[in-house]
Parts: C-alpha cells; structure tokens; sequence
C-alpha cells in the first residue's frame, strides 16, 4: 500500500507544480533559487527526453503509454509478494514520474518541465523525470544484484 501512496503522491505533487508553473511562469522566462545554482523556468517538451521525436508526439504519447501500463503490470504482479522491497520502491518512483509525464502528454500536448541547473542550463527537467532516473537507476541495480 505504501508504494501505492508513493507513486500517486509524486503524481500529484507534480500535477500541482506544473499547473503553479503554467499559470505563474511565462514561457522560457528564468528565475534564480538557491544562489542560482538552480534556473527555474517554463519549457514545454513536445517530444521524448530532450525533445526527440517531438515532430512525432502520436508516437511518443503511444511509446510511453505503453512502456507506462507495462510497468503498472509489473507493479501489479509485485505488491502482492513480501519481498522485493526495494524494486517495488524502485517501481513506485517509476510509476509515479511517469505517470506525470504521460498525463501532460494527453491531456496538454506537451510535458511542462521547469527548472534546470546552472551547470547544465540548456536542459531542463521536472521532478518528475528525477523521479524516473532515480527509479531507473535503483531498478538497474536490483537487477544486478538479483539473487540466482
């Protein structure tokens, strides 16, 4: 239950942010926090990960969806046994980035992404898509260290 909790808290979390960004932000103005070691600013992403295929959205907007409710499986096919804790955490990050990122993608056209590093200004990012690194990365390593 919990990681059911997880994944619809960073959904909706990020559901709010990008609606406060959309209504507050205009498009690629920027803003400095932190000392300006991070540029908060409107993007819209029409494609995948840094714009691919954002000619395409149809296919993004299929591709995710369908690497989307492949994860739901999974998720689904997990939750019910005791272990596994860490992949099911792993999961919940997944589920609820990319959930996010799917709902934009239907529902506006585009992913609102919003703030970007200093170091790296010229890509920008949502939570959501750390949440789907992060996730990524502790699915890599489950996998790694899988018991044979």
């Amino acid at each position: 239950m919990i990681y059911l909790i997880i994944a619809i808290a960073i959904f909706t979390t990020e559901l709010v942010i990008k609606n406060k960004i959309e209504k507050t932000k205009k498009m690629n103005e920027e803003e400095e926090i932190l000392d300006g070691k991070i540029i908060v600013t409107r993007y819209h992403n029409k494609g995948a990960m840094l714009n691919f295929l954002e000619k395409n959205t149809q296919i993004v907007i299929f591709i995710s969806g369908l690497l989307l409710g492949s994860l739901l499986f999974l998720f689904g096919m997990l939750i019910p046994k005791k272990d596994n804790k860490v992949l099911k955490f792993a999961l919940a990050l997944l589920i609820g980035g990319a959930s996010s990122n799917v709902y934009d993608r239907i529902r506006r056209g585009y992913v609102v992404d919003y703030f970007s590093f200093h170091w790296l200004k010229d890509v920008v990012f949502n939570i959501a898509d750390l949440f789907v690194m992060v996730g990524s990365v502790l699915v890599g390593i489950c996998l790694f260290f899988k018991k044979k």
